[in-house]
């Protein structure tokens, strides 16, 4: 194999391997420490080889010591070693690792996890096929091998030469250690050498017993085929030309036999499936109208506007708390998250900051009717409603070093995790409160302008034996009213 292909196949490699490690940290029992202990059962500090190979014998991953030995490039691995090994790159989980409990206890689920997660890991650096030469690299660093795919004239992503990094750094320190790989090298090509004469041994093998019953079959049907020959020499021309015809016939109507019976069974088959799907759409059907039903007739709209306005006062909740954290910083947190320095944020960060899949926060964008958050939108969905609380968010000045900084060096866990709270909530897609005109009319019965305003929602919900104030019934007038008028038309309403 070329170095670049071999470099590129660490790439793959190692993302695989972080998809892993980043599904470890969804377990609420998982840490690397009780792991390390786990694998570690005679407490000696260190784990070796032969302690991985057990580990994975108990929960059915069989490998041999040399398979497991490829993850080694020193004979012990001490916790400093392992947690290299076992942990992500993003920060926020790793930050998230070390807040949780060390004593917690870890679950057989976990470490079932954690094995298949090691077994992986042994499986594809054992495939791994070893490069011809190392002597094009010369220090190691990241601007070396960026000088590789340049003068091959190969374009190649930042994100791949870290991750080509990070596989091949034993040692950490971001650089990879071109005497450490050389070793690790030839304890590669020796695997793959042993795994090739293997198969090559095993590809030479000849079944004798298959051969002899194929010539016992071959001189059978070549008696047989005599004994037919010498009896259809001895019938007459015409004799011999009626039995041929029969023959065919014969052939012919056994064939149509068996296109009608195939044609039945299909035609039966088609029936069959199409009754089947008759009776899940019906079913389907039914569901969904019950569910409709049930859910019509269980609430009402005094019950969803009160839902949607203790969804309102939640998050002016966190937005009043975000703007007293002393940290916090509206356009620190709006360069944080614009990884891409292109002035405005897309789906793809929202997604990584919440951890979740992508798409998820499609409704924040959604409210602007764009697929890009400018900082006056960020600023929009931030800013609480109260003018006190805005005034002190606003005036508070960013940081000067805030754009080489990431969120995590920026603000502290708490204003971190009170950001996704309220993130989380506003991707949240709401309750659809399916209102009309007569809704409308009856919810504006005390000033009669066509308009609903707080004095309209408050005397509604008043009468449903609910009680706001001005300020939280504002918050829900605010969060439809495109216009910014203070109160909402009958279409901003009917968009509920």
């Amino acid at each position: 194999m070329e170095l670049l292909d071999f470099l590129m196949e660490c790439a793959k490699i190692e993302r695989t391997i972080e998809i892993s490690r980043q599904f470890l940290t969804k377990f609420p029992t998982f840490h690397p420490y009780q792991a390390f202990k786990q694998i570690d059962q005679l407490n000696e500090g260190y784990i070796t080889a032969q302690t991985i190979q057990i580990f994975l014998h108990r929960f059915g991953y069989l490998h041999t010591l040399k398979e497991c030995g490829i993850l080694f490039y020193k004979p012990e691995f001490k916790y400093v070693d392992f947690l290299r090994f076992l942990l992500p790159t993003n920060q926020l989980l790793r930050d998230y690792i070390s807040h949780s409990d060390q004593q917690s206890y870890q679950s057989n689920e976990c470490l079932k996890e954690i094995a298949k997660h090691i077994s992986l890991e042994v499986v594809l650096m054992n495939n791994l096929l070893p490069p011809q030469s190392l002597d094009k690299l010369t220090d190691g660093t990241r601007e070396d091998i960026e000088s590789l795919f340049k003068k091959e004239r190969l374009f190649v992503y930042q994100d791949e030469i870290d991750a080509m990094v990070k596989r091949l750094d034993f040692y950490g320190d971001g650089q990879i250690d071109l005497l450490l790989l050389k070793n690790w090298v030839l304890v590669l090509n020796k695997q793959t050498k042993n795994r090739q004469e293997k198969e090559s041994c095993s590809a030479f093998v000849t079944p004798k017993k298959q051969i002899q019953v194929q010539n016992s079959i071959k001189t059978t049907d070549k008696k047989g085929s005599l004994k037919k020959t010498t009896r259809f020499m001895n019938v007459s021309p015409r004799n011999r030309n009626l039995i041929q015809r029969q023959k065919s016939q014969k052939k012919v109507a056994a064939c149509q036999t068996q296109k009608l019976s195939v044609k039945g069974k299909e035609t039966s088959k088609k029936q069959e499936g199409q009754s089947q799907k008759k009776k899940i759409i019906e079913v389907q059907t039914n569901k969904k109208n019950a569910n409709t039903q049930s859910k019509t007739k269980s609430k009402q709209p005094s019950e969803i506007i009160e839902y949607l306005m203790d969804k309102e006062i939640k998050i002016e909740k966190i937005k009043k708390q975000l703007a007293l954290q002393k940290d916090f910083n509206t356009l620190d947190a709006f360069r944080a998250l614009d990884v891409y320095g292109k002035g405005s944020i897309g789906k793809e960060e929202i997604d990584t900051l919440l951890n979740q899949k992508a798409g998820q926060s499609k409704h924040i964008f959604n409210r602007f009717n764009n697929d890009q958050l400018t900082y006056h939108d960020f600023l929009i969905l931030l800013q609480p409603l109260s003018a006190n609380f805005a005034e002190i968010l606003n005036t508070r000045q960013p940081s000067e070093d805030g754009y080489s900084k990431k969120i995590s060096e920026l603000f502290s866990n708490q204003t971190i995790e009170l950001l996704i709270e309220l993130l989380t909530l506003l991707q949240q897609i709401p309750v659809k409160l399916n209102a009309d005109i007569q809704l409308f009319n009856k919810i504006d019965a005390i000033t009669r302008d066509n308009f609903i305003g707080v004095s309209d929602l408050q005397q509604y919900l008043y009468e449903s034996g609910l009680r706001y104030t001005h300020h939280e019934a504002m918050l829900l007038i605010n969060a439809y009213d495109k216009d910014k008028d203070g109160r909402l038309s009958l279409q901003e309403f009917l968009d509920i």
